[in-house]
């Protein structure tokens, strides 16, 4: 892939279109709150990482009294009651859990203003105009199915909030070549979202050879031993609890212990189906679409069609780089270990799995010269914004 572009100064203009994105998304998430019943300052009974973090102060690595919360995915494991999910997410619970506050709607939202901030920051430091860096962050969160999972703090959106949170300030830090905060932000990512470490390897690779090409082992080290000691964190955190420093929990839920484990190809085709299958319209002109599994991921966040677009465009006029098929690859192998799973989400608006894949959208945009954005790419921003604001809404009521 290309160079990057040498940013501009962040200037007024700058700091004026950011704050104007920032507020949008803000607005929006009142807007659906208040929807809600008035929920942005609520507490929210999924949230396990407040639960995990409340637990941890109290010196324990499980979950006490977990029979008390049959709602929640609990791993039971040798009469024990522990969160399923990578804790990275618990971590930052700890300060929240500390103070006593439970405000899990409103620490998602601050989470999701922090990964629109990180898209912006991505492509100012790529060369952006204000017009273009306030399109791409507004078009990767309020106008995709990050919108719909930015409005809950439940265990399963914040993971991939904060996942996507991570993944773009590691970007942009990698873009900066500031390697070990990036390395280190992508490492948290990991501990949110574990498919998230084949971009972090492809991020990793290609610095780590340079280095030792170059035989800088000091600067190799430097940028890969933050990122390794998470990596061993959470190793250790797994060992202690399960025996096994890759079993996060997930195997020890219930009902994949009942009906024999979570990944297997038989899944594999039906969760395809799901992340494909298309919206339709019924007689009387209602919009038909399924809430369990999923659905077209071109619709539910369209930067997916603009980008499959661009991708066939750049091919046809040759001027598609090998490099620049590593992204698509990428993001066609995680949707392929995605669809391996037992389900694709279950309950949901759109396909949220898929949205883990839009960090690799933005960084092959990142990438690549910039061309100016046309109207259709500005109709999909605004037809996004208004779709997935109905679907974050018809959720509430269905």
């Amino acid at each position: 892939m290309p160079a990057p572009l040498s940013p501009r100064s962040f200037d007024r203009r700058h700091a004026q279109a950011l704050a104007a994105a920032l507020s949008l998304l803000a607005l929006a998430l009142v807007l659906y709150h208040s929807l809600a019943g008035g929920t942005l300052l609520s507490s929210n009974v999924y949230d396990s990482y407040l639960l995990q973090a409340e637990n941890w102060l109290e010196g324990r690595a499980y979950i006490q009294n977990g029979e008390d919360y049959p709602w929640l995915e609990l791993a039971i494991f040798e009469g024990r009651y522990y969160l399923s999910f990578p804790p990275v997410p618990s971590v930052l619970a700890l300060l929240p859990a500390a103070l006593g506050l439970d405000l899990g709607n409103l620490w998602q939202a601050l989470a999701s203003l922090a990964a629109l901030a990180g898209v912006y920051l991505c492509f100012w430091r790529a060369g952006g105009t204000p017009r273009a860096c306030a399109f791409w962050a507004l078009f990767s969160t309020l106008s995709s199915g990050f919108f719909w999972l930015a409005g809950s703090g439940g265990v399963w959106f914040q993971a991939q909030v904060l996942n996507f949170a991570f993944t773009v300030w590691g970007l942009f830090f990698w873009l900066k070549k500031q390697y070990p905060p990036a390395f280190f932000l992508m490492a948290l990512a990991v501990g949110c979202r574990p498919f998230t470490a084949l971009f972090a390897f492809a991020l990793w690779l290609p610095a780590a050879l340079n280095a030792v090409r170059a035989r800088r082992w000091g600067r190799l080290a430097a940028f890969t031993a933050p990122a390794a000691a998470v990596a061993l964190a959470l190793g250790w955190y797994n060992f202690l609890r399960f025996g096994s420093p890759f079993e996060f929990g997930h195997s020890w839920l219930p009902e994949f212990v009942r009906d024999g484990g979570q990944f297997t190809t038989e899944n594999f085709w039906a969760n395809l189906w799901g992340v494909l299958r298309p919206v339709t319209l019924t007689s009387s002109l209602d919009l038909s679409f399924s809430t369990f599994n999923g659905f077209c991921l071109f619709i539910a966040s369209p930067i997916f069609l603009l980008w499959a677009f661009d991708i066939a465009r750049a091919a046809a006029k040759k001027r598609l780089a090998p490099g620049g098929l590593l992204a698509p690859v990428l993001a066609l192998a995680t949707l392929a270990a995605l669809c391996l799973h037992r389900t694709m989400g279950g309950w949901q608006f759109g396909a949220r799995y898929t949205v883990d894949l839009i960090p690799l959208a933005l960084w092959w945009y990142l990438t690549r010269p910039r061309r100016p954005l046309g109207t259709g790419a500005l109709w999909l921003a605004g037809a996004g914004a208004l779709f997935n604001f109905y679907g974050a809404a018809y959720m509430l009521s269905h």
